[in-house]
């Protein structure tokens, strides 16, 4: 099943990522215009919690394909489950040869990752993760044996780890960690799967009382490669590889910085307005 077509595609990499020359791209430097897109995917489409906040709690459930469509069409972005479904969906029609992957932050397939297959040459396979508050702002190669290289992108350091079973595990330091211990985010098995396979598990972030995405609000984008946020009643930002919060006084001042920073979930006001309210209680 194809939800976008190739023109609907097309039009979403020129407007919205700001690509051009896309087909002579696709036929001559295929990795480096995947690592475009993934790069200003994450600059220009954020991962957010707002649509999500803005639902009455009786309403709360994931988005379905109509919102997944005019979400990722218009930039708007989401969790996981919004940003990495709509990027299979792009390129998939643009050509690239890819499939959705399973992964567990807390439970099996609460995380919807992408692998592009036969890139640059017969099977090969990279990591496309395009829908977290971490940046990943180029595919992954996971043709290692048992440890990737170390990549730094903005605040984050990190690496991932391929076990015996066939799971591989994003593994995190922090730059003040002097120890060098590394700490687990997410794990993930690259077998194939379909959208019907995270039915069941992806509800649980947006219907459970006790996900992390109902009792906090977070907005996270990456212009020019860096940290962009806003978390709860601070924004967060990278300056010179620093993380830098500055607090919100009230939810006056939160409309305000997330109409300025996050112009595209700013519209429908009373959609925005309806988050806010329920962020000021947290």
């Amino acid at each position: 099943m194809d939800l976008l077509s190739k023109e609907e595609a097309t039009i979403f990499v020129e407007n919205v990522l700001g690509l051009t020359d896309i087909q002579m791209r696709l036929n001559t430097d295929k990795l480096s215009f995947l690592n475009d897109i993934i790069y200003e995917y994450h600059c220009k489409v954020p991962f957010h919690n707002l649509d999500v906040l803005a639902l009455p709690v009786s309403e709360r459930r994931i988005p379905n394909l109509t919102e997944l469509k005019e979400r990722g069409l218009s930039g708007r972005g989401g969790l996981c489950y919004q940003n990495n479904t709509f990027l299979y969906f792009v390129l998939r029609v643009l050509g690239y040869d890819i499939s959705l992957a399973k992964g567990q932050v807390d439970i099996p397939g609460d995380h919807v990752l992408l692998v592009a297959h036969d890139v640059v040459m017969s099977d090969d396979n990279y990591l496309i993760e395009a829908g977290m508050g971490y940046p990943t702002l180029k595919a992954i190669p996971l043709d290692f044996q048992d440890e990737s290289p170390v990549y730094t992108f903005s605040f984050c350091t990190f690496k991932y780890v391929h076990q015996n079973g066939g799971e591989f595990y994003r593994m995190h330091k922090e730059k003040s960690d002097v120890e060098n211990t590394w700490r687990q985010v997410y794990r993930f098995n690259s077998a194939h799967c379909i959208l019907k396979d995270f039915e069941s598990s992806m509800v649980i972030p947006y219907t459970d009382p006790t996900s992390i995405f109902l009792n906090s609000f977070r907005a996270v984008r990456f212009p020019n490669g860096k940290l962009l946020a806003i978390k709860n009643s601070s924004i967060l930002e990278d300056k010179n590889d620093r993380v830098v919060s500055t607090k919100l006084k009230d939810s006056e001042a939160l409309t305000n910085a997330l109409c300025l920073l996050f112009p595209m979930v700013s519209n429908p006001k009373e959609v925005m307005q309806s988050a806010v309210e329920m962020i000021v209680t947290f």
